[in-house]
């Protein structure tokens, strides 16, 4: 419990149950290669905590499309880096709850969210929005401080999910390009994506590039890769 105390939740809210991989299994659709994936990749999960109205003040948050009674924080260790999108999705899709994945490999530790919307037309499930994830952290990451909860919106638990969900997204921001103060988690996320977009789209010419035989097309896809990187350049180092 000691290795996350800079999530700063009240003790009781610690659960430390492990999970078993035979709950996905039973509860999730999986393909014998996702079942492999588990098997291999996956050394244990476990429940750390459970934030919930009875054990923290926060108000249950419920509306059209969100129904977020609590925050579940579960421990991945792994056995290796692998496929670790496709073990959030399973998980996220399996238990119908907000979470905080912490992927955990040796001494390193990388987060996994992701905002829910209830199903409209299965109200048993869940759809999961934009998945958001750190690169691995080391134990001196500037980021953990900023993940202290009791610095976030006890409102309720769709405002603390959203102040986690922020947090992380401006962080990754923050590692390619200096930011501004006042950037919100919206903003850091639209940010993102567009510089990704932009270094996809560079990539693709990239690819064309090195089949194209002809002179022109090969003149005309350079002078668009190099429009493509400057304006990368201006957008992270000019914003």
């Amino acid at each position: 419990m000691d290795t996350y105390k800079f999530l700063n939740i009240p003790d009781n809210c610690f659960i430390g149950n492990t999970i078993y991989k035979k709950l996905f299994y039973e509860n999730a659709d999986l393909s014998t290669s996702d079942k492999s994936l588990f098997t291999d990749t996956i050394g244990k999960i476990t429940w750390l905590y459970c934030l919930k109205s009875e054990t923290i003040n926060i108000a249950v948050y419920r509306d059209e499309e969100r129904d977020y009674p609590e925050i579940e924080v579960v421990e991945i260790v792994l056995n290796k880096d692998y496929k670790l999108k496709r073990i959030a999705e399973i998980m996220m899709g399996t238990i119908p709850y907000p979470m905080l994945l912490i992927f955990k490999l040796e001494d390193k530790i990388l987060f996994y969210v992701a905002h829910q919307r209830t199903n409209q037309s299965d109200s048993s499930k869940n759809t999961i929005e934009e998945f958001i994830a750190t690169d691995w952290l080391e134990s001196d990451n500037d980021l953990f401080a900023k993940l202290d909860i009791k610095q976030m919106r006890f409102t309720n638990f769709y405002a603390l999910y959203s102040d986690i969900v922020d947090y992380i997204s401006i962080y990754n921001l923050s590692t390619i390009m200096p930011l501004k103060d006042d950037i919100t988690g919206v903003e850091a996320r639209e940010l993102s994506a567009k510089i990704e977009n932009i270094e996809q789209e560079i990539t693709s010419l990239r690819a064309k590039l090195k089949k194209e035989t002809q002179f022109n097309r090969k003149m005309e896809l350079n002078i668009e890769i190099k429009r493509l990187e400057l304006y990368l350049d201006k957008l992270t180092n000019n914003n």
